[in-house]
């Protein structure tokens, strides 16, 4: 999908950083996820932001938060956060150790907020949703995605 708005990763920081008011939980233990992942049959949602991207902020508070919270996307998918600008570490969904700024290297976020539903191995299982694309509509892009998700895992 094509993005509308969204923060480049290698962007110069923004200025003043504002504490994040709104989030999802941190990756820290994808191998655990993936298993609670395979158990249940359900995707894994994993937002790809950035400290100072605004939009980010809209999505998590005008969408992701609320999703994660509210029936039926609590129960059939698990959320995630990964942040592009910290080489914070977190064990993959294999069991070795690598960053938040690899992962992103590795599904190619280039431009925050990226989202990618993916599977108990990491594999992604419908298309990344960019950027925060039309706002009227990017709740109904992240429940596609979702859906998406849901629907091969439980085929």
């Amino acid at each position: 999908m094509r993005a509308q708005v969204g923060t480049r990763i290698d962007a110069p920081p923004r200025a003043p950083r504002r504490p994040r008011l709104h989030a999802l939980p941190s990756a820290v233990d994808l191998a655990a996820d993936a298993a609670d992942s395979r158990r249940r049959r359900v995707p894994i949602l994993i937002l790809f932001d950035r400290e100072d991207c605004p939009y980010c902020e809209r999505a998590l508070r005008e969408h992701l938060v609320p999703m994660s919270h509210d029936a039926p996307w609590r129960e059939d998918a698990l959320f995630r956060q990964v942040e592009v600008d910290q080489a914070r570490p977190v064990v993959d969904f294999d069991g070795s150790a690598t960053t938040h700024r690899a992962l992103a290297a590795r599904y190619a976020a280039t431009l925050t907020p990226t989202i990618v539903v993916v599977d108990a191995a990491g594999a992604p299982l419908a298309e990344p949703v960019v950027g925060l694309l039309t706002a009227d509509f990017y709740g109904a892009y992240l429940e596609d995605a979702l859906k998406k998700g849901l629907a091969k895992l439980r085929a």
